[in-house]
């Protein structure tokens, strides 16, 4: 049997035996391509060197083939923005090969041939470990290292001691078009004009897993790719108004009842024993350009008007690789269009975190306004705490990631 024929043979065993991965597999593009040493892809499709493969067991190529498959369902291109591709490639595969290791025992149990490969990086991951956290923990622990493409120390165990082995760098994740290497861009996959689209594929496991909804869970499915498929993000203004809404019930209790009301044998609750005060709201624009003037005066605008509702101060700030501008206690509509950013440069959304350390602000809900493009998230700068009081809102339809739900809740501009 060929080696086009045993794939075929893997894909309808999915079909069969796991249809919410058969679904997808069915429908993604797997294709032999002589000029690469082992298999790679670039977010929209895979590729295998037929001399690779043929050196393989069924099971190896089974399990190389799965290892691919997840690179593309995690969105593993899309999710590096600028980090280093060695470095997160490797922790892609970690991650990635940590769930195919609980994969395998379903696998064998469905009679599906499924073998670890001899090569490839297999080390212990927590539960429910990112890839952007693995990156940061990678880079911290090869900072002195200026050449990735060779070898790259990493962790054999996250629990024991920092104990450092070295491993190769992976290359099978495409995160550099080729043909734009000579004008030093770095792409986004979306870019390759092959395979399919970012939005295609999201659209396909949505659509595997509400039509195998009762098989799922009698298999493994990770579940960090339902998180990263989910589309229905709530306008800010709608979370907004709930989180101020939710201020105000609990400003009243029954503890300090309207007194008006006892000699009519009513007991409502009243304000509570603290003083009425305003909320302030913090927004954090970024003015790296990635993001027009007029998505940032409607912004703005309606950000007022709420403001006006529930009678809150309004704080504007400008960032990009650091808190540029910044305006304070906004009160009127003329007023908050004058708010204007004088610089414009990258995007490091860590910025953000540190200058409100530095400057002792605390604010009753922060808003970070941004096209989602902004730099990992590090936590010597990152404060968990003001998770419940965020709200992060998009311009742009981008997939939402780890590091986003883990700064508060996520919304969308329009």
């Amino acid at each position: 049997m060929s080696i086009e024929d045993e794939i075929i043979r893997f894909k309808m065993q999915l079909l069969r035996k796991m249809p919410f991965y058969g679904d997808i597999v069915m429908r993604l593009p797997i294709v032999p391509n002589e000029a690469i040493s082992t298999a790679q892809t670039n977010g929209r499709r895979i590729e295998y060197s037929p001399k690779f493969f043929a050196k393989m067991s069924a099971g190896q190529r089974n399990f190389v083939l799965m290892h691919e498959i997840f690179h593309v369902l995690l969105f593993h291109c899309s999710r590096k923005n600028e980090r280093r591709p060695q470095l997160w490639n490797t922790a892609a595969d970690m991650i990635v090969n940590d769930m195919l290791m609980h994969l395998r025992y379903d696998m064998n149990k469905a009679g599906i041939e499924f073998e670890r490969p001899s090569d490839g990086i297999f080390v212990y991951v927590k539960a429910g470990e990112t890839v952007e956290n693995l990156y940061a923990q990678l880079l911290e622990d090869n900072k002195w290292i200026k050449d990735f493409t060779k070898k790259i120390s990493i962790r054999q165990n996250p629990w024991g001691p920092k104990k450092l082995n070295s491993v190769k760098a992976p290359e099978d994740l495409i995160i550099i078009n080729i043909k734009d290497v000579k004008d030093g861009k770095d792409p986004d996959p979306e870019d390759f004009d092959d395979g399919l689209s970012r939005q295609a594929i999201m659209d396909i496991i949505r659509e595997s897993a509400s039509k195998n909804r009762s098989d799922i869970g009698s298999y493994f499915v990770p579940k960090q790719i339902f998180g990263l498929v989910e589309s229905k993000k709530i306008k800010w203004q709608v979370l907004l108004r709930d989180f101020l809404i939710d201020e105000i019930d609990e400003e009243t209790s029954y503890a300090t009842p309207e007194r008006k009301y006892i000699h009519m044998d009513l007991i409502i609750p009243g304000y509570g024993t603290r003083e009425e005060r305003l909320e302030e709201i913090w927004a954090f624009v970024d003015s790296s350009g990635s993001i027009g003037n007029n998505e940032m005066s409607q912004f703005l605008t309606q950000l007022y008007r709420i403001s006006k509702e529930f009678k809150c101060i309004i704080n504007i700030c400008y960032w990009d690789t650091e808190v540029t501008d910044v305006y304070k206690k906004i009160m009127h509509e003329k007023d908050i269009l004058k708010c204007t950013p004088s610089h414009s440069g990258g995007t490091n959304i860590n910025c953000v975190y540190r200058w409100m350390r530095e400057n002792k602000v605390k604010p009753d809900v922060m808003l970070i306004l941004t096209d989602g493009f902004f730099g990992e998230l590090e936590n010597q700068y990152f404060s968990p705490n003001l998770s419940r009081k965020t709200i992060l809102v998009l311009s742009g339809d981008i997939s939402v990631t780890d590091d986003m739900k883990r700064m508060g809740k996520v919304a969308k501009l329009n």
